[in-house]
């Protein structure tokens, strides 16, 4: 009797621990899918096809490199198209001037073309470029026998010009210090909903169907980035009177 109370005991024992294990095993949640990105949620096949591999490279410099607005742009980027770093694969990798081109005390803006030599972009946006910017993206179209397999926009550049217009799609620019470099201590911010601007450029990245239109119809093209609250002209140089065909101004 002793031995079948005894063996009774166990099994009520054990259906009690396993019953309790049972209680402490939770469904897998679709932890995935809640966590993707806002603008990456609708994407057609084609659009994932193309992006496989690839990410978007934005470059925050003069006047975008505050640790507040640095901070502000990764968690809307993160949020709408989720941030490429050495821990996740997102689509957008963000590199902050002067902090991540340090070279021992000094930051060098050269050190973006070994950034970018092998990597395989969507596209590239630029804020503020310091100086010199544009001879590290002149080498990278040297690298693809001098046409980028992708779009570069230059928004508010305190580079040359001369060489902004010719190693980027277009640029975009304050109508106030159009044509002019600004010195690299000073840091001029246009009164403009950048975060807007960033997420608009970003998304006109991801469609390989919608080619960048060249000349007359890069205004119109700018336009739709810029937004409605805004009109954009091309830039008119003041010594020549020529007027640009991938540089945009407004006030």
């Amino acid at each position: 009797m002793k031995k079948i109370l005894l063996f009774t005991l166990c099994m009520t024992l054990s259906l009690a621990l396993t019953s309790c294990k049972k209680d402490k095993t939770f469904p897998v949640s679709s932890e995935a899918e809640t966590q993707t990105p806002d603008k990456l949620k609708n994407i057609d096949s084609n659009t994932q096809q193309y992006l496989e591999g690839k990410h978007v490279f934005l470059l925050l410099g003069y006047g975008y490199n505050d640790e507040t607005f640095v901070e502000k742009t990764r968690a809307d980027v993160s949020e709408k198209f989720g941030l490429k770093t050495e821990d996740s694969d997102g689509l957008v990798e963000i590199a902050v001037y002067p902090d991540d081109f340090l070279k021992g005390s000094t930051a060098r803006i050269s050190l973006l073309y070994g950034m970018l030599e092998e990597q395989n972009l969507a596209g590239i946006v630029i804020l503020g470029a310091p100086e010199a910017t544009n001879a590290s993206l002149a080498r990278l179209q040297d690298k693809h026998d001098g046409t980028y397999p992708f779009p570069v926009f230059s928004l508010f550049p305190q580079d040359d010009m001369l060489g902004s217009e010719a190693t980027a799609t277009f640029v975009l620019d304050y109508a106030q210090k159009a044509g002019i470099l600004v010195e690299e201590d000073i840091e001029h911010t246009p009164d403009f909903d950048a975060d807007t601007l960033i997420a608009n450029s970003i998304q006109t990245m991801l469609n390989p169907r919608d080619p960048i239109p060249a000349t007359e119809d890069l205004l119109s093209f700018v336009q739709k980035i810029v937004g409605p609250n805004r009109t954009i002209t091309r830039y008119i140089d003041t010594e020549s009177g020529l007027q640009s065909q991938n540089h945009f101004i407004f006030e």
